[in-house]
């Protein structure tokens, strides 16, 4: 049995009433290869949620205003636990420290990053962020980048720094972290070109990929331990498919899968609705292999068992494609091609993010 978890939000857009199908759900693939998902928690607006390495709590953040953070016991009867209140608007992302210490939670409203010590259990200790930064800034586009927005974190190649990809503002932000997970020695680490609205980013060896929202670009910088900075070395459009839904391509997500063969890197567009497939060489330079099709909107995806889980979050759908055929999917023959691969489906409330148990 494949067990994961999924994050989903109003049917009806943010600030709708709860008791809609958003919430926590658990889903399943069994033996017999059959996807089915069922909403074990009502929450509002769980945009994104990790997992304790150790424990069965889920850490799920409310795209609210203001953001709460809420710990859920998913084992047997799912229940909350506990419960960490911001200042903070709209929360977006969680990361949980590799050694489950410490989580941060960024806020997109309001452009902070706040983190959350927790106890050898997995509860907040104190229930009460220890620490929120805020960022100033803003942007070229009036539409979405009045303001700082960060919308998410990941550690530094080394592991000595956090970043924050703010959209609002176009920078990689920068932290020291300190022993105790407390953040430190605020800074940029890098200048995105203007109007291109960095959202996600992953990270191999010394290289990052960040994938722009707003200019649909996919770019890769190198990062400098010494310096604590990182340079942009390359970019490439996020998908070659064409717009099919919404009135823009937006890319959301991007992950790295690691194989014997050689890595890959994964992103989805939304508005093209696909995953793009990029080959990664040894020394981390990407070239595009294909795009396929993995239903309406996809905003977020996770690798689950053997298994890569995309959640369609208009199509109200989570897809399952076994990870063996993403990774063999051919390149290619006509630029702008949308490949269909075999895949399992259940429907789930518009689902915001994929939490792998």
């Amino acid at each position: 049995m494949t067990t994961f978890f999924v994050g989903t939000h109003p049917p009806d857009g943010l600030g709708t009433p709860v008791g809609q199908g958003e919430g926590i759900w658990r889903a399943e693939i069994d033996a017999d290869g059959v996807l089915s998902a069922a909403q074990i928690a009502v929450e509002p607006a769980p945009s994104f949620a990790v997992a304790h390495p150790r424990q069965p709590l889920l850490y799920a953040v409310e795209e609210s205003h203001p953001t709460s953070l809420a710990v859920w016991n998913v084992a047997e009867l799912p229940h909350e636990v506990a419960r960490v209140d911001f200042d903070g608007s709209q929360g977006c992302h969680v990361l949980m420290a590799p050694d489950a210490a410490t989580v941060y939670v960024c806020h997109y409203g309001t452009g902070e990053v706040s983190v959350i010590p927790l106890a050898l259990d997995g509860m907040p200790a104190p229930a009460a962020p220890a620490q929120t930064i805020s960022h100033e800034g803003s942007g070229p586009r009036v539409d979405r980048q009045t303001s700082s927005h960060a919308h998410s974190a990941a550690f530094a190649p080394g592991g000595r720094h956090l970043l924050v990809a703010d959209l609002g503002t176009d920078q990689l932000r920068r932290y020291t972290i300190g022993e105790d997970g407390l953040l430190y020695e605020p800074g940029i680490a890098a200048d995105l070109p203007p109007g291109s609205g960095p959202r996600h980013l992953a990270v191999r060896g010394e290289s990052l990929y960040v994938v722009c929202e707003l200019d649909h670009r996919l770019r890769t910088l190198r990062w400098d331990r010494a310096s604590g900075t990182a340079e942009v070395i390359a970019d490439h459009p996020t998908t070659l498919a064409p717009r099919r839904t919404g009135d823009a391509l937006s890319s959301a997500h991007v992950a790295l899968v690691d194989r014997h063969e050689g890595d890959v890197l994964l992103v989805s567009v939304r508005g093209a609705d696909v995953i793009s497939v990029f080959d990664v060489a040894p020394e981390g330079e990407l070239t595009y292999r294909a795009a396929f099709d993995v239903g309406y909107w996809p905003r977020h995806f996770a690798v689950v068992g053997e298994y890569l889980a995309v959640g369609a979050e208009l199509g109200h759908e989570v897809r399952a494609f076994p990870l063996a055929e993403v990774l063999a999917l051919a390149p290619e023959t006509e630029s702008g091609a949308i490949a269909a691969l075999p895949h399992l489906s259940a429907r789930v409330t518009s689902p915001a993010c994929i939490v792998p148990a």
